[in-house]
């Protein structure tokens, strides 16, 4: 395939109470860059643990559209995707793992707690006129699968799933992403107006999963809790609450409240709270 530059939540638990089946089919790929603006960062893709239990992902591999075992390369650098969590994967094949540092440089400060991998290796790149992406676990069997068209360059592909963990949104371009947790169009921290890229890395946190704040979340976003369709606030906000599709339409405000029951359907959502973007399921 050609390569090009650049490029979200799951031991054997049964689920059924969140209509999953078990052990790695709980972790799904949520968003994927395959062309990248100028002076970005390579491919990358990310993986979502959708379930209620943390994944051990060691030993874990990916491949692109030769979808092949044989073939595929290691994940590298992370070890462990908690429940809830999205972490990215960045392609080094023509550099180093420390370009992990430089990919969340170019993505800004919401990266500052998300966990960025690396693999690496010949003949698995993402090509811009149209690819895919395969996840294998250790012993070889397939976790996850997406394809995807021609790329926009800057702009990744992002997908979402039903309860069931079905895709709703297949590989659709992103056009609204998350600079420093703001909603807006994700631009690179350069000084020569680079093109603007636009998706929203590790950010696809599923609140209404949980009946206490993770701990894996960041300190700004432990005020509040998402069950079922209530949006439930320990702290009023101090402003309204804006909601958006992934792309990137606003579906709804809500005055500030400590309780505000949501009428949306199933899907993921872009909340604004207080000036910060978060990412959130609703069943």
């Amino acid at each position: 395939m050609k390569k090009t530059l650049r490029i979200k939540f799951f031991a054997i638990i049964a689920l059924a109470a969140f209509g999953f089946g078990i052990s790695n089919a709980q972790i799904r790929i949520t968003e994927v860059m395959s062309q990248s603006g100028k002076n970005g960062t390579e491919d990358w893709f990310e993986l979502t643990n959708f379930g209620t239990t943390g994944i051990d992902i060691t030993g874990w591999k990916v491949d692109d559209d030769t979808f092949v075992d044989s073939l595929a390369v290691a994940l590298n650098g992370i070890t462990t995707i908690k429940s809830g969590e999205s972490v990215i994967f960045l392609d080094v094949t023509d550099g180093a793992p420390t370009d992990t540092v430089a990919f969340k440089t170019f993505w800004g400060s919401s990266l500052d707690s998300i966990q960025v991998g690396y693999y690496g290796g010949s003949g698995v790149g993402f090509g811009k006129g149209g690819d895919g992406v395969i996840v294998f676990d250790a012993e070889g069997t397939e976790v996850t699968r997406v394809s995807f068209g021609e790329a926009t360059t800057g702009s990744s592909f992002y997908w979402t799933y039903d309860i069931s963990l079905n895709v709703v949104d297949n590989g659709v371009v992103s056009t609204v992403g998350v600079k420093d947790g703001n909603i807006a169009d994700q631009v690179t921290i350069t000084s020569d107006n680079a093109v603007s890229n636009i998706g929203s890395p590790g950010t696809a946190y599923i609140n209404d999963l949980f009946t206490s704040n993770p701990t894996n979340l960041a300190d700004d976003i432990k005020s509040w809790n998402l069950i079922g369709k209530s949006l439930q606030f320990k702290q009023v906000p101090a402003q309204a609450i804006e909601i958006y599709s992934l792309t990137g339409s606003k579906v709804a405000t809500h005055a500030p409240a400590s309780l505000i029951e949501l009428d949306l359907n199933q899907g993921i959502y872009i909340l604004k709270i207080d000036g910060k973007a978060h990412k959130v399921i609703i069943r």
